[in-house]
């Protein structure tokens, strides 16, 4: 009977080892149970599986535009047709002349090169011969460029130039504004001076400190009428020396120029800006 009852419970023992054992090779781990899984050190909640998603396809790397520019198709001289297919094919061949500079992508470059500067000078002599037999066509008709005729025009543009600002005085006066401790404006007192007994044009000196020049004679300080110019013709930057025009019938005023200029670039100024119309000279 003892012995009945001890086969019992080996066989009893046995049994749930096996259960225990094959149970435990089902777990993915020995701290993680699974429900009707068994075990000693179950101690965590059971946890949802996930499925982690897969890992999104590489992006291709951008093609930079020089590589771009070696991928296009390749055209033989003799097949373009247009200046955009030419341009489009010698922009290939340097990029890729740069990009690879072997001696064949080089001499493939400069054959192209030679190809377009060929057209440029085809295109140049008709140009010239265009021009010749249509004189309402060439500039140098209207602004020569030849040195006998250029000199002859020079000569003829000064002498209207001389007579126009010795008249322009009888109505019109410069306002020059200068500081005593300018020296751009101790440089260009004495040529402003000239021009007035040059051309006989009436000049206001205008001390913008208050204090004279050296050679100057007649001092007027300047109490605000400096910055009104410089406010109605819209210049933000109070410069000295300053040259402006002024009409003594209606009391119009103009720029000439902020800063130092020469005799001839003063009368060259004031004869543009008020004797000749925008590109009648050009």
């Amino acid at each position: 009977m003892f012995l009945r009852q001890l086969l019992l419970v080996l066989t009893l023992f046995l049994v749930q080892s096996h259960v225990h054992a094959q149970g435990a090779l089902n777990y993915p781990s020995i701290w993680r149970c699974e429900g009707a899984n068994f075990s000693w050190y179950c101690d965590e909640e059971l946890q949802p599986k996930t499925t982690e998603p897969a890992p999104a396809p590489a992006k291709p790397l951008p093609t930079t535009p020089t590589q771009a520019g070696t991928n296009k198709k390749r055209l033989e001289l003799h097949q373009i047709k247009t200046a955009e297919e030419l341009r489009a094919e010698i922009k290939r061949r340097e990029d890729l002349a740069i990009m690879t500079p072997t001696n064949a992508n080089i001499r493939d470059y400069l054959e192209a090169n030679a190809y377009m500067l060929n057209k440029g000078s085809l295109f140049a002599d008709q140009w010239r011969r265009v021009v010749w037999q249509n004189p309402d066509l060439d500039y140098a008709q209207k602004r020569p460029v030849n040195n006998t005729a250029n000199r002859a025009y020079l000569d003829d543009r000064e002498k209207k130039l001389d007579e126009y600002l010795a008249s322009l005085g009888k109505a019109h006066g410069l306002i020059f504004f200068y500081r005593s401790d300018c020296p751009y404006c101790h440089a260009m007192a004495p040529t402003v001076q000239l021009l007035q007994q040059k051309y006989g044009i009436e000049v206001l000196f205008v001390s913008t400190d208050g204090k004279p020049l050296p050679g100057l004679n007649k001092l007027t300080v300047n109490r605000g009428q400096f910055e009104a110019l410089l406010a109605k013709h819209n210049l933000k930057e109070p410069r000295v020396p300053a040259l402006f025009i002024g009409s003594k019938e209606t009391g119009d005023t103009a720029p000439i120029g902020l800063g130092t200029m020469s005799l001839s670039e003063i009368a060259e100024r004031i004869y543009v800006l008020t004797n000749t119309q925008p590109g009648s000279e050009f």
